[in-house]
């Protein structure tokens, strides 16, 4: 079962390549089909199985040979691997799709930030609705605790925009609000507590191996994933250790 959700994250990982192709552009996720941007040869199925195409074809348009952004074969994969470790770590049970529904949400938008340095409304907005009406279905975090998280996230992270307008923007504000809202109170403070150091680690490690200057501006979008993903995963476990 966890080799078929490994499987099932490639397929999802696919579709969420369209995503981050198009939404950024404001077309849509449904319609057309896809084609190739070099040629505009639309894609047949054998062209769009997740992973094993990219390799066969050794990332390259099977028609015009143009070569197949990388992002592609790793979103695909990534989601993959994911999906696998979701399913291993949450079994069967129905909180296991609503993880993967959240993992799905933050490769999409953690993917456009590190491409466009921007968190578009018509992303994180939508998922801000997700997150509110999984409330319904799962009891906990109870709706206080997610409104709480939410509301804890966001006006943090707004504080740290109003202070430092260069080093935090508004779109990571919002999504700093889904996040709380996923996660809820207390665990929001662990979130955004992984989400620095984890940015403050893998930033000064960057910096070090001459990747980034000093001034380079840094996507804050994937630490807060980042943290999110491993609040989801272990944030329980975590916080009863460190309570102890």
């Amino acid at each position: 079962m966890a080799l078929f959700f490994a499987l099932l994250g490639t397929a999802v990982g696919s579709f969420l390549n369209v995503c981050i192709d198009r939404l950024p552009n404001g077309r849509s996720i449904v319609s057309p089909p896809s084609k190739c941007d070099a040629c505009g040869r639309r894609l047949k199925a054998v062209d769009l199985i997740p992973v094993v195409s990219y390799l066969l074809r050794r990332g390259r348009c099977r028609y015009c040979k143009t070569p197949i952004p990388r992002r592609c074969f790793w979103v695909e994969l990534g989601t993959g691997v994911l999906f696998g470790l979701i399913w291993l770590r949450f079994s069967s049970s129905t909180y296991a799709g609503f993880v993967a529904c959240c993992s799905a949400i933050l490769i999409v938008i953690l993917v456009i930030d590190l491409e466009h340095r921007k968190i578009f409304n018509r992303v994180v907005y939508p998922a801000i609705g997700f997150a509110l009406i999984s409330a319904l279905i799962f009891p906990e975090p109870t709706l206080g605790e997610r409104l709480l998280g939410g509301l804890l996230g966001s006006g943090l992270l707004f504080l740290l925009a109003i202070v430092n307008p260069t080093g935090m923007g508004m779109g990571d504000v919002k999504l700093m609000g889904f996040i709380g809202l996923v996660v809820g109170f207390p665990h929001v403070i662990l979130a955004l507590f992984l989400s620095f150091v984890l940015g403050g680690l893998i930033s000064g490690a960057l910096l070090m191996a001459g990747r980034i200057g000093r001034r380079d501006p840094i996507a804050f979008a994937p630490f807060l994933a980042l943290g999110a993903l491993t609040t989801l995963f272990y944030g329980e476990q975590i916080i009863r250790w460190w309570s102890r």
